[in-house]
C-alpha cells in the first residue's frame, strides 16, 4: 500500500513540473499579446542561475534570473495584466 501512495505522489508531482517548453509555451502567449515590438525570448543557463526573459536577440535582460517556478508566476502575471 505503502509503495502505491508512493507511486501516486511521484506521478502528481510529475505532472505540476514546469519545463522550458511550459515556459516557452507561455512566452509565446504573451509575445502574441504584446505585439512585434516587444518580442522576448526565453534565456536558461543552469550554471548562471536558471531562466530569464531577454529581448534584442539576448542582448538585454528584461528579467533577473529565476527558477523555473519563479518565471512561470511572473509569466502568468504578465499575461493577466495584458489581458
Amino acid at each position: 500500500m505503502a509503495n502505491f501512495l508512493l507511486k501516486d505522489a511521484r506521478l502528481k508531482q510529475a505532472a505540476h513540473r514546469i519545463t522550458s517548453s511550459t515556459l516557452q509555451a507561455q512566452l509565446d502567449k504573451l509575445n502574441n499579446k504584446l505585439g512585434d515590438s516587444a518580442q522576448m525570448e526565453l534565456d536558461h543557463a543552469a550554471c548562471y542561475g536558471g531562466y530569464c526573459l531577454t529581448w534584442g536577440q539576448g542582448s538585454h535582460h528584461a528579467t533577473p534570473r529565476m527558477s523555473g517556478k519563479e518565471l512561470n508566476q511572473y509569466l502568468n502575471g504578465a499575461l493577466d495584466f495584458v489581458s
